[in-house]
């Protein structure tokens, strides 16, 4: 609810019900967790880009590519999977601990 109720709905009322659709028909069960939102709901589009030179946590540079995976295949995850080489299991378990993290957080 946090990300339906924070997205600035730039195409009104018509993109809320498309992306509920969405969620709902790429959903697992009977609840829909973030997961099966799309990417551009999942994440945060204030992610900072690494300078070049950056080191950054193994765990965190694949993160990212799986986000921008996502974004690139339009939230399409099996055609993200695709792009990264990885099975959409993988892909899928890999969406399911960073939503998890995320709802670790503190809101």
């Amino acid at each position: 609810m946090a990300r339906l109720i924070g997205y600035d709905w730039p195409g009104n009322v018509r993109e809320l019900e498309n992306a509920v659709g969405r969620a709902v028909a790429l959903g697992s069960g009977s609840m829909l967790h973030v997961g099966d939102l799309p990417s551009n709901l999942q994440y945060g589009s204030g992610e900072r880009i690494p300078q070049s030179d950056e080191l950054l946590p193994l765990d965190e540079l694949e993160r990212r590519a799986i986000l921008r995976a996502l974004r690139e295949a339009g939230g399409d995850k099996l055609a993200a999977a695709r792009l990264l080489g990885i099975g959409k299991t993988t892909l899928y378990r890999k969406l399911k601990q960073y939503e998890a993290a995320s709802n670790a957080l503190p809101n």
